[in-house]
């Protein structure tokens, strides 16, 4: 904190259930795209988690809600409001969705997989939405209605890059395709070639003739070249005394009863059930999907009947479900140990057909390997409580003129120093009360 402020706005833990539901209503209300969304602590969220190096953010969490709306709308002939989409469960699902996809993602790019600027150009080329009346690609179309969502063509041409590394990706798991042969010895190798290398090291030492000392105007000559190696920028020299969570945590004893009750409360993050990558494929009568499943017998393509109901492949992708969240179509779905398509079955949107295009297997952490994570998250959670009850107290004593040495003696406070410039790298500037009271001085 600075002179008349503590700091202690740390990375809040997420917020779930109810509260994740009243912020999609705030969203909706703000018009789904191009904000972020106030926390409980002042700060701002701008993404809904992360999958390894993967954000997915409030934009792109608004986006699919819109987009689930209005594909649900189009299936049913009837206009969806945000409270309907939350009785339907389908946040549930959109988040579901986003959540495999940027675990293929994040995959994706930890493998290198990608795809070349003309396979995403002959993409957008082929997208109705970009061309004019005569069927072609409109470069000002394409921008209008990028800019129109509130869409920047690279944060658009980057999505679409990954979409389709992702359906690479996803497409050889469902397939089990095994690497050409060739590839595969070149891979081998190139991991196993070694080689031998002799290398001479040499130094000041070993010159025939020590180099002379350089001159005054020499000395000035380089200093002048390199006058910013030499120039520190203009900073403020800022005292502090802070209390952070992350120093007090460690500090704190560990009661065993509140670690089992954390693990519990996070269980579904340890305890993850078989799952499928499915897609669901709606229609308003039993008869309309009997006949789809008829021509899917019949040797038709499931992506082709999703294309014919105007929808794509996006807007019938559930993500990776669990059995249970199937409802009727789960004992079916989970049966298939192959690609497939079953029903239709009954669901929230009506009766559908399911296709099934992965398998992936339980995952499950123990309780023991679970626990130094859980006791991280139990200090760090009882630390920040810690800090809040003392707020006030910490008020009133700087109000009272209580120096920082003082802080120190009755709070335990730590103290410190910076100097502050743009761009300095410090861990305190991570925390946004405390960089906001920094750059106002």
């Amino acid at each position: 904190m600075s002179q008349e402020h503590d700091t202690d706005d740390a990375p809040r833990k997420k917020k779930s259930g109810s509260v994740l539901s009243l912020m999609l209503l705030g969203l909706l209300g703000l018009g789904l795209t191009g904000f972020g969304v106030s926390s409980y602590s002042g700060g701002t969220i701008t993404k809904i988690g992360s999958v390894g190096e993967i954000d997915i953010s409030v934009d792109e969490y608004a986006r699919a809600l819109r987009a689930e709306m209005a594909s649900a709308g189009q299936q049913f002939g009837i206009t969806l409001n945000i409270e309907q989409l939350l009785a339907f469960g389908m946040d549930a699902q959109v988040r579901q969705r986003l959540i495999a996809g940027a675990a293929i993602e994040n995959e994706a790019a930890r493998i290198g997989l990608s795809v070349g600027d003309r396979r995403v150009a002959v993409e957008i080329g082929s997208m109705n939405v970009f061309q004019n009346a005569n069927g072609t690609f409109d470069q000002t179309l394409y921008r209008d209605t990028l800019k129109r969502n509130n869409i920047k063509e690279l944060d658009f041409e980057t999505g679409l890059r990954n979409d389709l590394a992702q359906a690479i990706y996803q497409g050889a798991i469902a397939g089990n395709f095994g690497a050409p042969q060739t590839i595969v010895q070149r891979l081998y190798a190139y991991v196993a070639e070694r080689r031998s290398v002799t290398y001479l090291s040499l130094s000041k030492q070993d010159l025939p003739t020590a180099l002379p000392a350089p001159s005054i105007d020499e000395l000035r000559a380089f200093y002048d070249a390199n006058i910013a190696d030499f120039t520190t920028p203009e900073a403020k020299r800022i005292s502090y005394a802070v209390l952070l969570p992350s120093e007090m945590g460690p500090t704190l004893p560990v009661d065993q009863a509140s670690l089992a009750a954390l693990y519990q409360e996070n269980i579904a993050d340890y305890i993850q059930p078989e799952r499928r990558l499915v897609e669901r494929l709606a229609f308003a009568t039993t008869a309309e999907a009997e006949k789809a499943k008829a021509d899917i017998d019949a040797g038709s393509d499931f992506d082709k009947l999703v294309a014919a109901r105007g929808l794509t492949l996006d807007d019938v992708d559930m993500g990776d479900v669990a059995l249970g969240d199937l409802g009727e179509a789960g004992d079916a779905v989970f049966s298939l140990d192959a690609p497939g398509v079953v029903g239709p079955f009954a669901s929230d949107l009506g009766p559908a057909l399911f296709r099934m295009n992965g398998i992936l297997a339980a995952q499950e952490t123990s309780f023991d390997d679970a626990r130094d994570d859980l006791i991280d998250q139990y200090r760090q959670e009882e630390a920040a409580r810690a800090i809040a009850d003392q707020m006030q107290a910490i008020d009133d004593r700087l109000a009272e003129g209580a120096s920082f040495p003082e802080l120190k003696d009755e709070f335990s406070m730590r103290l410190g120093r910076l100097d502050y410039a743009a761009g300095l790298d410090d861990t305190l500037m991570g925390y946004s009360a405390f960089r906001d009271e920094v750059e106002g001085l």
